[in-house]
């Protein structure tokens, strides 16, 4: 099958996310024998094309922008030039310019056109644009697929809230390579507590930092790890060093994916206090690392973590210092969080599935 992917992040120019998914699902879907190229934009100056990982990378120079949005009008003559040469376009997130003209071509007539739901609220756009955009244009932009996949029934609900078609909404878990996200052979205590992510206000990180600014009084030792970058990342750093935390806080740029699993299993416990998420990988794979998790009590991310860590209110800083305090002192609980996480996400979220599952809706579609 010749599928084209359209994504406006790709690993590993963006790290994490949309980004990494798009990736490892470009990448899998190669290694299976489909021919595989993917629409993003150039944000760093790499190659405008290459071939990677099995898979062709076409990047777009953006005109601006905004928001974490790349505004890429030379990405539409491409997509008008060649959807003839597809069997199937797969774009993802509604929130990004490059759905939007993927959404417009099919309007014109292109193959038939897939959007993955990656989260309905953007952690970088503030909420009076979403109330705009999403009964409007992202409404638009999700009527013109032929299927919409998101990664849990949660997800799916608010998509038909939103007005879209029930019959045309597909849920396939979010998924991980459970081969190179393994346990530690040995349970030790690091005294680490590791954050992996973009430095965004939707992302609740400064509500972290309090509540670390309180475990340190207890635990001097403790140490918090940071990995990623974003808009938020300069305040976030100064905020450590307003607190005097610059000794026990490590902030990290990037760290490549094939090395994430050893930070994981250095970690006693994996921390996400987001206001607002998707399914994101990095629950699953400190959960397939056999690292206990605490993060937010979102919706959808309720059965996931239950049973494999503790889930806390948004933006309570006492309530998440609390649960990390609870973690790392019962040594007994922290084991116990990691057996059943790592047997949860190998029972429920294989990456090979998620894969196969989507190579499933394209066959339907184009042989429909």
């Amino acid at each position: 099958m010749k599928i084209l992917r359209v994504a406006s992040d790709l690993y590993p120019s963006v790290v994490g996310g949309i980004g990494l998914h798009a990736h490892e699902m470009s990448r899998w879907q190669a290694k299976l024998g489909h021919d595989v190229t993917v629409f993003t934009s150039n944000v760093d100056g790499r190659p405008q094309q290459e071939y990677r990982d099995g898979y062709r990378i076409i990047r777009f120079k953006p005109i601006s922008t905004a928001m974490g949005n790349a505004i890429m009008p030379t990405m539409l003559f491409k997509l008008l030039r060649e959807r003839g040469n597809f069997d199937i376009i797969h774009a993802h997130s509604h929130l990004f310019f490059s759905t939007n003209l993927c959404a417009l071509v099919r309007k014109l007539g292109s193959p038939p056109l897939v959007i993955t739901n990656h989260g309905l609220i953007s952690q970088t756009v503030p909420m009076w644009v979403h109330r705009i955009y999403l009964p409007t244009v992202a409404r638009w932009t999700y009527e013109a697929a032929d299927k919409v996949i998101c990664y849990t029934e949660e997800d799916k609900s608010r998509l038909e809230d939103l007005g879209i078609d029930s019959d045309k909404i597909v849920v396939i878990h979010n998924g991980i390579d459970t081969e190179l996200f393994t346990p530690r052979e040995k349970e030790k205590n690091s005294n680490r507590i590791l954050w992996i992510g973009r430095f965004t206000p939707g992302k609740g990180v400064e509500y972290l930092i309090d509540a670390f600014s309180i475990l340190v009084k207890d635990f001097p030792e403790l140490r918090l790890v940071m990995v990623g970058k974003g808009p938020s990342r300069d305040a976030i750093k100064q905020k450590v060093a307003n607190l005097g935390l610059n000794g026990s806080v490590s902030i990290i740029d990037f760290v490549p994916n094939s090395e994430l699993p050893d930070l994981y299993r250095a970690s006693d416990v994996f921390v996400l206090p987001s206001l607002y998420e998707g399914v994101p990988r990095t629950i699953l794979e400190a959960m397939a690392c056999g690292v206990p998790v605490v993060c937010t009590e979102l919706p959808q991310l309720v059965d996931i973590v239950r049973s494999c860590g503790l889930l806390v209110p948004a933006r309570d800083v006492e309530a998440l210092a609390d649960a990390v305090a609870r973690v790392i002192c019962d040594e007994e609980l922290a084991k116990k969080f990691g057996r059943s996480g790592r047997d949860k996400v190998v029972r429920h979220y294989s990456w090979e599935d998620t894969v196969r599952r989507t190579i499933g809706v394209y066959e339907n579609l184009v042989n429909g």
